[in-house]
């Protein structure tokens, strides 16, 4: 009876790092693609079926062809807009970051208010999330702090523990 062989893969990058570098060459990545797909269509495979090899729906094949056809390959190249820019500046966030730095306890709805009192900005839940994440804002669980407890409570613990080694 045969067995599996197991496979080692050195671990040169980390996967987070890896998937880092595949984000930085998106854009070849994604004409490599559709190159791919071209390529299917001069090998007479159809529309569908060079669209399923590659993982995309039939109509982004069709999508592609029609480019090709009208542009060659500078209608293949993708062109990211980037989106719709965000209401807050890179100052305004600056000044976030120091309102919220002095701000105990802080949830999504209390930096909302934040955001829309200070600089008259509504965003959603969401995009709360995104902005805190960009500021290097982490969730942490929230934790009792008693009120009798003494100043020096880690430190009397560590001597405590200690004397009991």
């Amino acid at each position: 009876m045969a067995g599996k062989s197991k496979i080692v893969v050195k671990e040169h990058l980390s996967l987070r790092e890896i998937l880092r570098e595949i984000k930085k060459r998106k854009i070849d990545y994604d004409l490599t693609e559709r190159l791919i797909f071209i390529s299917d269509l001069f090998k007479c495979i159809s529309v569908p079926k060079a669209s399923k090899n590659i993982g995309v729906s039939h109509s982004t094949g069709y999508m592609w062809l029609k480019k090709w056809n009208a542009k060659g390959l500078e209608g293949l190249i993708p062109k990211y807009a980037g989106g719709r820019p965000s209401e807050l500046s890179k100052e305004d966030l600056k000044k976030l970051d120091k309102i919220l730095l002095k701000t105990p306890n802080l949830t999504n709805d209390i930096v909302s208010d934040i955001i829309e009192y200070e600089f008259n900005v509504k965003y959603s839940d969401r995009n709360i999330s995104r902005i805190l994440r960009k500021l290097d804002y982490t969730y942490t669980k929230p934790y009792m702090i008693y009120k009798k407890m003494p100043d020096d409570a880690e430190e009397q613990l560590k001597k405590k523990h200690l004397k009991s080694v």
